[in-house]
């Protein structure tokens, strides 16, 4: 993929709405995002994009704290809207916004929209989906959530690459104290890691289920795993606190990884 573009995957394109609003700021052949609802008015629709547009170019923690307050505040204000329409349009506006940057990496860039659609859900209880590849019918039972964490760390044991990388959604991020990753990178990065390794014993995971909706879940979860490289070297990992988002597969409506935030805090 060459620099400054991403493969969002999203369509159709936006044409309609937002060349008739004028909220197009960059050429719409450029990039595909999510597009808006036609239910809203467009006062409503262009004072979305005013509130939204303050959050572009924000430090990760100016940003949870000013998009928490803008999401309450749309939300307040046309509860009468629907939460599907505006969490879609909050979406679609804010995608537009911030994909011409110039200041932030492909990589924080999706991390930004990731973290508005997590503070939508939040207010709102319930999750859109946010790409094409992305379904709205998985089942939502515990064995059928867990289903790629479970698989992710019998891929560590096995040190079997090709099921790990499985687990993962197209767009996937990962995001930790040290690194924020998207899916090429993750790809990349974990290859040489596997590759890397002599064994890996999981000694304990602890996935719980914490909101799933058929469209999204999230999980935390808290592992305990030993590392043992080829050189002799050994990592151990006790205790380590982590999230995940998961996202619904459309294609055969099954759960993927689309969110790892990982060393969220130690036990």
């Amino acid at each position: 993929m060459r620099a400054g573009r991403i493969a969002w995957g999203w369509l159709p394109r936006l044409f309609g709405s937002f060349l008739s609003l004028g909220l197009l700021s960059v050429s719409a052949h450029a990039y595909d995002c999510p597009k808006p609802t036609q239910q809203l008015t467009q006062d409503v629709t262009t004072d979305i994009r005013t509130e939204v547009s303050g959050l572009k170019g924000l430090a990760v923690m100016t940003f949870e704290s000013k998009a928490a307050t803008v999401t309450t505040d749309v939300f307040a204000k046309y509860k009468d809207a629907g939460s599907v329409a505006l969490s879609h349009s909050m979406i679609s506006i804010f995608c537009q916004i911030i994909l011409p940057s110039t200041t932030l990496s492909d990589a924080e860039k999706l991390d930004r929209l990731y973290r508005l659609e997590e503070l939508i859900t939040r207010t709102s209880g319930q999750s859109v989906a946010m790409g094409r590849s992305a379904g709205t019918t998985c089942p939502t039972a515990q064995g059928a959530v867990l289903r790629p964490i479970h698989a992710l760390f019998d891929a560590w044991q096995k040190l079997d690459v090709e099921q790990y990388l499985a687990q993962w959604a197209p767009e996937a991020i990962a995001r930790s104290r040290y690194y924020v990753m998207r899916s090429a990178d993750l790809n990349r990065r974990r290859r040489a890691a596997f590759a890397g390794y002599a064994s890996v014993a999981v000694r304990k995971t602890d996935p719980r289920i914490l909101f799933a909706d058929g469209t999204k879940a999230r999980i935390s979860n808290v592992y305990t795993m030993q590392f043992v490289r080829r050189d002799g070297r050994v990592i151990d990992e006790t205790n380590v606190g982590e999230s995940y988002v998961l996202e619904c597969d459309a294609a055969n409506a099954t759960w993927r990884i689309r969110e790892n935030n990982d060393y969220e805090f130690k036990g």
